[in-house]
């Protein structure tokens, strides 16, 4: 005795379509306190004192992670050219009286815009949907379901995007800022705002 069965998988490939159709992936840093650090960075801004005189810059790796209030020997030392800045004496110095900056004293800091999440983006793109090409065929067969194509998707484009944000150099940090990160990279300092880049579905 012989018998053929016939699987119509039709209806649910088209549940599994229709639940992706209308969704949409959401990329970028979502949530959390480095939201506004992303903000600043991928549209740039000038920051500018409002309830002090001066805002402190640091430009000394000891100043790093510290504010100048930490300090209790600092004092204020013109330039020649009239920049202000925080200072202390060298305690042990070679010579008598040798002084080391620690911040900059401004009235305004411009940070330029370095776009990681729109420009990561369009330089992961292409890419992203010759993959999502291949995911569909996936879905099609039946092999993965409607959550893991979209989430698929989602961990793609923000691991190409974090990938672009490590690499970026462009504008580049500031002497300055290079000494004090002891890194050349604008975004990467702890590497958290880059590791928090995510995904989400939204219907």
């Amino acid at each position: 005795m012989k018998w053929n069965t016939k699987v119509n998988k039709i209806p649910s490939i088209t549940e599994t379509m229709n639940e992706i159709n209308g969704k949409k992936v959401q990329v970028g840093v979502l949530e959390g306190e480095d939201q506004w650090l992303a903000g600043i960075h991928e549209y740039g801004c000038d920051i500018k004192s409002k309830n002090v005189k001066y805002l402190t810059v640091p430009i000394n790796p000891k100043a790093r992670k510290k504010k100048a209030r930490d300090f209790k020997d600092l004092f204020v030392l013109v330039s020649e050219d009239g920049e202000k800045f925080l200072a202390r004496n060298i305690k042990g110095g070679k010579r008598k009286g040798e002084t080391e900056l620690l911040y900059w004293l401004t009235k305004s800091v411009k940070i330029p815009e370095r776009s990681f999440i729109r420009a990561g983006h369009d330089d992961a793109i292409k890419d992203v949907m010759k993959y999502n090409d291949r995911l569909l065929k996936q879905v099609a067969i039946g092999k993965i379901s409607a959550d893991d194509y979209l989430n698929d998707l989602g961990r793609r484009l923000s691991t190409a995007i974090k990938k672009f944000a490590r690499d970026l150099d462009s504008p580049p940090n500031t002497e300055m800022t290079k000494k004090v990160k002891g890194s050349g990279n604008p975004l990467a300092d702890t590497g958290k705002m880059i590791n928090s880049i995510t995904w989400r579905i939204e219907d």
